[in-house]
């Protein structure tokens, strides 16, 4: 199950906020061609992280950035509109994502859940679009 969030808002279940993750959700949501963000991480990776959250503390946010080692990973799943090729809509979000984290680098991993102008709705699951930033059927 995987639900797009709308802007300004975390992962289901966790309050809004994060500083970094929030502004970075919102320069995502700004970019031509991105119709959603999905949590950085699938539904069930989700709940057991919200679990851990609430014993921890730490909360989880729909941007995954992670700072450790002295090195930064950005991660996001977008849903697209078609409109533009995908890889050219995943391209540009990692581009504005390094803009904004100017002058530092980072790696940027960007995956396509979802192509076509019909998002689900919340509540409803992304099934029949590419989870996991899948490339697709195999042949």
């Amino acid at each position: 199950m995987t639900e797009p969030l709308p802007p300004g808002s975390a992962t289901p279940g966790v309050p809004s906020g994060g500083g970094l993750s929030a502004a970075l959700q919102e320069i995502i949501q700004s970019v031509d061609g991105v119709t959603a963000v999905y949590p950085a991480r699938p539904l069930w990776q989700t709940i057991a992280g919200a679990a851990r959250s609430a014993v921890s503390g730490e909360r989880q946010w729909a941007v995954d950035v992670d700072t450790s080692g002295g090195a930064t990973t950005v991660r996001t799943r977008i849903g697209v509109s078609g409109a533009r090729p995908a890889p050219e809509v995943a391209r540009a979000v990692a581009a504005a994502v390094r803009r904004h984290l100017d002058p530092g680098t980072a790696t940027v991993n960007v995956g396509i859940v979802r192509i076509g102008a019909d998002q689900p709705a919340t509540g409803q699951t992304g099934s029949g679009g590419l989870e996991d930033g899948a490339a697709g059927p195999k042949t």
